[in-house]
């Protein structure tokens, strides 16, 4: 008898549990390396498909990954450089707000703004902008060649431009 991946066993009519700790419950009294189990091997039973932070650990930066209910990976974030885990995604950091994610999301906060293109006042990005919608921001980028300008509130040339992207300084 042998561990297999749980995408090539068929149970049948027979208990099949989704929750790695489970097997530690039913070999023995379960004590403290139940708690201990969950704590470092989170249960995905009910949750989603995708990437969640680990609130059961203390230290920030420890990740699991939930496919099919069941508990698929656990450690360090595992997103590629520049994104982040958001909503059980891998997304860019310049697409997660400031607001719901501190230090890890670098988009707009649109709380409170007006519908609308506005520049990342925080990093002076001149490539992209970020679309408010009923408080929902959304990353833009723009096409090769243009900036964001703030004062018309779309990508232009550079020459077309208000400064620190562009070139024009009277009028903005």
């Amino acid at each position: 008898m042998s561990c297999q991946n749980y995408t090539d066993v068929k149970c049948g009519s027979r208990y099949e549990t989704k929750n790695a700790c489970d097997y530690l419950a039913i070999g023995y009294l379960c004590l403290s390396a139940c708690k201990q189990c969950i704590r470092f091997t989170p249960d995905c039973v009910g949750m989603a498909d995708g990437v969640d932070e680990n609130i059961y650990l203390q230290l920030r930066g420890t990740y699991f990954e939930c496919k099919d209910e069941r508990n698929i990976y656990n450690g360090d974030t595992p997103c590629p450089i520049t994104t982040a885990p958001y909503n059980g995604e891998c997304r860019d950091i310049w697409e997660i707000p400031t607001n719901l994610y501190p230090g890890t999301g670098l988009a707009v906060n649109c709380n409170g703004r007006e519908n609308g293109n506005y520049k990342n006042e925080r990093y002076n990005r001149c490539d992209i902008y970020h679309t408010c919608v009923n408080g929902i921001s959304t990353l833009s980028h723009c096409d090769s060649g243009k900036v964001f300008d703030s004062k018309s509130s779309f990508c232009q040339i550079s020459t077309n431009a208000c400064s620190p992207c562009g070139s024009v300084i009277n009028g903005c």
